[in-house]
C-alpha cells in the first residue's frame, strides 16, 4: 500500500468537482468548463455525518461545519491509499483501512467522504477530510502525516503477509538504527558556532554585543518583531539570536524567553538599529576597508610631536563617537515614540475597519444567511416526513406503496436533497460575494499601512542624517583653534632726525 498526502486547501467544492468527476481534458481546461461527467468513481462512503449518505449533500453539511472555526482558512484535507496490484480489495476492506488511516492521523471523529476510482490499474481511494471537528470547532494539527501514514502502510503490509514497498521497509529500519547510536550527532546550526562562542563568553547584553563586534557582526533589532534580537553576519544574513542558541541543544538545554531577556536585560531594544541599518554599515565597513591602501615600506618612527598629534585625534575621535553615541541614543528615543504614534493610529484604523466588517458579516447572516438556512430547515422538514413515511410498515404501508404515492415521493426526496445541496452552495456563493470586496477593502489598509511605515523609517533616516551633521558641526565650530594673528610684513623704525632707517621683510 501507497499513502499519499496533499497540502490541505480552501474548497470543498473544488474537491468535490475534482474527486467526483471525470478529468478534464485539455480543451475544456483552456475553455474553463467543468466536467460533469464521473464514469471513474466507482463508490462513495460517508464518515461521521449524521447518517447522510448522499455524498454531494455531505459536502455541503461539511462546508457548514468549517464556518464554526474562524481560524482555520484551509479546512480541506486530503489523502489516498493505493494497493499494488497484485492485492484486488473489496470495498469494505478499503474502507476499513481508510478508517485504520484516519485513526492514525487522530482524526477518527471528523467528517469525511471515501471517494474510490478506477481509472488505474491499481485499487485506490481518495480520502476527503474536513479538518473543523464538528463538535469542538477545532482544526485538526496534520504535522508529520506523511510519516505516521509510512509507518501505518508498512505495518499494514507486514499483517497482511507480504511487503510490496522493499525501500520503505529498508528507510523504516535505517531510522530505527539511527536512534539507536550513541555516537549520532547532534543536529547543526545554521550557520557557524559565532553567535553561540560570543554568548557563551559574555556575561550580559553589552558583552554579548561587544564580543559579535569583535567578530565582524552586529546586533540589531528585528524588522516584524522588535522584541527580537538578530545577529548579522559580515555577509549580510540575519538570523535570530534566541532560535541560533538553541538550534541543535537537547530539549531540557533550550534557553527559555525569560532567562533570554532577563540576561539582555542592559541592552536596550530601542536604541539598537535594525536589521538594514546593520547590513548597510557592515558594507560600508567592508568598502572603507577594501579601498584602503595596503602599506608594505617599513614606516619611519614617530616623533614627540607626531606622537602627541596622534593621541589627540584618537581623543577626538573617541569623544566624537560618545557623543554620536549619546546623540543617537536620544533620537532613537524620539523615533520609538514616532513609531509608536504611527503604529496606534494603524492599530486604530484596524480595529475601525474590523468592527465595520464584522457588523457586515451580522447583517448579512441575520438577513441573507437565515433566510437559506430557513429553506434548508423546510426541505429538511419534508425529507424527515418522506422518509417517515416510506419506513411505514403493515397495512398503511402496503396503501402508501401499492397507490403509487411511494414512487412519487421518492423522486421528490430526490428533488429535495438536490435542491438542499443547491442551497449550500447559492448560500456559498453569495458569501463570498460579500466576503470579496471586505477582503480587498482589508488588504488595500495593509498595503496602506506597509507604505506609511517604509516611509517613516525614511524620514526616520533623513532626519538622523540631518541632525547628526548639524550636531557635527556645532562640535566643530565650538572646538576650531583661534585664527593666528596676520604678522607685519614691512617694519620701518626711524631714529631721529637724519637718522638711519632700517625696513624688515617678512614673508
Amino acid at each position: 500500500m501507497v499513502p499519499r498526502t496533499t497540502k490541505p486547501g480552501r474548497s470543498f467544492i473544488g474537491a468535490w468537482a475534482y474527486y467526483g468527476h471525470d478529468k478534464r481534458d485539455a480543451a475544456q481546461i483552456e475553455r474553463g468548463e467543468g466536467q460533469h461527467t464521473a464514469e471513474r468513481v466507482e463508490w462513495h462512503h460517508v464518515e461521521n455525518l449524521a447518517g447522510i449518505e448522499d455524498a454531494r449533500a455531505a459536502f455541503g453539511l461539511m462546508i457548514d461545519t468549517a464556518r464554526l472555526s474562524r481560524r482555520c482558512e484551509k479546512p480541506v484535507y486530503a489523502f489516498s491509499l493505493a494497493w499494488h496490484p497484485e492485492q484486488q480489495p473489496e470495498r469494505a476492506e478499503m474502507i476499513e483501512a481508510g478508517r485504520a488511516a484516519l485513526q492514525v492521523l487522530g482524526m477518527e471523529d471528523y467528517q469525511a467522504v471515501f471517494v474510490a476510482h478506477n481509472d488505474t490499474a491499481h485499487r485506490h481511494v481518495h480520502v476527503i477530510v474536513n479538518r473543523v471537528h464538528p463538535v469542538t470547532g477545532k482544526a485538526a494539527n496534520n504535522y508529520r502525516d506523511q510519516e505516521k501514514l509510512q509507518a501505518w502502510a508498512l505495518a499494514y503490509e507486514r499483517e497482511h503477509g507480504k511487503v510490496f514497498c522493499r525501500a520503505r521497509e529498508f528507510n523504516a529500519v535505517a531510522r530505527q538504527m539511527a536512534q539507536k547510536r550513541p555516537d549520532r550527532p547532534a543536529p547543526g546550526r545554521y550557520v557557524d558556532n559565532t553567535v553561540a562562542e560570543c554568548w557563551r563568553r559574555s556575561d550580559g547584553g553589552r558583552g554579548f554585543q561587544s564580543a559579535l563586534e569583535a567578530r565582524g557582526w552586529g546586533l540589531a533589532r528585528g524588522d516584524r518583531k522588535a522584541a527580537v534580537l538578530m545577529a548579522v553576519a559580515p555577509n549580510g544574513r540575519a538570523f535570530a539570536v534566541l532560535r541560533e542558541l538553541n538550534q541543535g541543544l537537547p530539549q531540557g538545554q533550550k534557553i527559555t524567553n525569560a532567562a533570554f531577556d532577563q540576561r539582555t536585560a542592559d541592552l536596550k531594544l530601542d536604541a539598537l538599529p535594525n536589521v538594514a541599518q546593520v547590513q548597510a554599515a557592515l558594507r560600508a565597513a567592508g568598502s572603507r576597508k577594501a579601498q584602503e591602501p595596503e602599506r608594505t615600506e617599513p614606516q619611519a618612527p614617530l616623533s614627540a610631536r607626531e606622537k602627541f598629534r596622534a593621541v589627540g585625534a584618537a581623543l577626538a575621535r573617541q569623544a566624537t563617537a560618545q557623543r554620536e553615541a549619546e546623540h543617537r541614543e536620544r533620537f532613537e528615543d524620539w523615533a520609538a515614540r514616532e513609531r509608536q504614534r504611527l503604529f496606534s493610529r494603524q492599530l486604530e484604523a484596524r480595529d475601525v475597519l474590523h468592527l465595520a466588517h464584522e457588523r457586515t458579516r451580522e447583517l448579512w447572516a441575520n438577513r441573507e444567511g437565515e433566510s437559506f438556512d430557513r429553506r434548508r430547515r423546510e426541505a429538511s422538514a419534508e425529507m424527515r416526513a418522506i422518509e417517515e413515511r416510506q419506513a411505514q410498515t403493515g397495512l398503511k404501508g402496503w396503501v402508501y406503496r401499492v397507490s403509487g404515492q411511494a414512487e412519487t415521493e421518492r423522486e421528490e426526496l430526490d428533488v429535495l436533497r438536490v435542491r438542499k445541496h443547491d442551497l449550500t452552495r447559492e448560500q456559498n456563493t453569495a458569501w463570498e460575494a460579500m466576503e470579496a470586496p471586505l477582503r480587498a477593502e482589508a488588504a488595500a489598509l495593509k498595503a496602506r499601512q506597509e507604505v506609511e511605515l517604509q516611509q517613516l523609517e525614511q524620514r526616520l533616516a533623513e532626519r538622523w542624517e540631518q541632525s547628526w551633521s548639524r550636531a557635527r558641526d556645532r562640535v566643530n565650530e565650538n572646538t576650531r583653534a583661534p585664527k593666528p594673528k596676520p604678522e607685519r610684513k614691512a617694519e620701518q623704525q626711524s631714529h631721529g632726525r637724519g637718522g638711519r632707517s632700517r625696513s624688515r621683510d617678512y614673508d
